[in-house]
């Protein structure tokens, strides 16, 4: 699924793309259609992510913070990177 189609309360969203920015455990990721903020846990990790890494996101809920549209990572979700 491409970023621009994503719309708040959707659920079972996969993307990929690629990490522009990192800060905790929030992600900025860009696909080329536009950016989105990604909230997970260490247990979402296959492997060690960093910035510049091409990733595919799996089982993310579309969710709305202060006007702000994120993806959350379920708990059975996972980031791979590509």
């Amino acid at each position: 699924m491409r970023i621009a189609d994503i719309e708040n309360g959707m659920r079972h969203v996969n993307i990929e793309g690629k990490i522009v920015n990192m800060n905790g455990y929030m992600l900025v990721v860009d696909d080329e259609s536009g950016r989105m903020f990604v909230r997970y846990s260490q247990r979402n990790l296959e492997k060690q992510i960093e910035k510049g890494n091409r990733v595919r996101i799996s089982n993310c809920q579309a969710v709305s913070y202060s006007g702000i549209l994120q993806l959350r990572i379920q708990p059975n979700g996972h980031i791979a990177v590509r």
